[in-house]
């Protein structure tokens, strides 16, 4: 049976779909929409009656300045957020990742450069490698290895000319003018070194030693990144698209209603709230642009709508 309108009262739902207008990427569909509005922009110009004495204008010419529209969504996508952000998306596989190069502070959060698996194990170590000089000078917070132990420069100095006995009980022993402290392996024991979190680790109590002062100890870690999405931000000057709407009436049994916007450029979104105790929305705004590739008598270089 065909489709017929029973009432011309409107509530809108539907799904809103965009495609690169470079003919490069798919169609994707931004997700749960939850506002679309339509603004038409005009500058006006018009001729007043000068002739009688209620006035009143004799013509006037509207021009059509802009077209825009705003879109809010609550479908956090990696293509949303980099529209919203006039960034790039890529999909980074599950991978292994050797030896990175991370900083701590006593108590304080590691984050990795990547979000790791939780399910697979990790490893940090103290990032000491050099081995002892002789006559050498050494600042605070240095780092030498002795087989698998790390010793710390505790007090800045220049080192002796024979090598010390290192001691391995976690106290110091001086070198010329330099005193080192012994601060244990080299590699860190989870639960009781650090704790995991989500994003890395966490230095626990237990590790205070290793440290001096407020000075950042170096770590080396090794962990399977879990397959995440990369956005970079700002990283383009904004990509055009055609945007479809879906919609559906849901005061009119559902009819179907289709919207083509055939040329649009988003701008960058006036903010994204990261934090909170709502579900978060992303407000994107765009400009519908003049698409010369529509040609012919009557049709619209902007958009189009079907409605039964």
């Amino acid at each position: 049976m065909p489709l017929v309108s029973t009432t011309r009262g409107y509530k809108g739902k539907g799904h809103v779909s965009l495609r690169p207008k470079n003919g490069l990427g798919r169609q994707f569909r931004l997700g749960n929409v939850i506002n679309l509005n339509e603004t038409i922009e005009v500058e006006r110009e018009g001729r007043q009656n000068f002739q009688e004495v209620g006035g009143g204008e004799l013509d006037v010419t509207e021009t059509v300045s802009s077209v825009t529209a705003e879109l809010v969504v609550n479908d956090i996508k990696p293509q949303t957020i980099a529209i919203g952000l006039r960034g790039s998306y890529e999909l980074e596989a599950s991978d292994t990742v050797s030896d990175e190069a991370a900083l701590a502070w006593p108590r304080e959060r590691v984050t990795f450069a990547r979000i790791p698996d939780p399910a697979e194990a990790i490893t940090v170590a103290i990032d000491a490698t050099a081995s002892w000089a002789a006559t050498t000078e050494y600042a605070v917070g240095d780092l030498i290895a002795d087989t698998s132990r790390a010793y710390i420069v505790t007090v800045a100095g220049e080192s002796g000319s024979v090598e010390p006995s290192w001691p391995t009980d976690g106290t110091t022993v001086s070198d010329g003018t330099v005193t080192w402290r012994d601060i244990g392996p080299v590699a860190l024991v989870q639960d009781t070194d650090y704790a995991r979190t989500p994003h890395g680790i966490q230095m626990m109590a237990a590790a205070d030693a290793k440290f001096v002062g407020d000075l950042a100890l170096p770590l080396t870690v090794g962990y399977t990144k879990n397959a995440q999405y990369i956005i970079q931000a700002l990283v383009n000057s904004g990509e055009e698209y055609e945007m479809i709407f879906d919609g559906l009436n849901e005061v009119d049994s559902g009819n179907p209603m289709v919207g083509r916007y055939f040329r649009v450029k988003f701008s960058p979104t006036s903010g994204f709230s990261r934090i909170g105790s709502e579900f978060a929305e992303l407000t994107l705004s765009m400009t519908v642009l003049s698409d010369d590739n529509r040609v012919g008598t009557g049709l619209s270089k902007f958009m189009e709508f079907a409605i039964v």
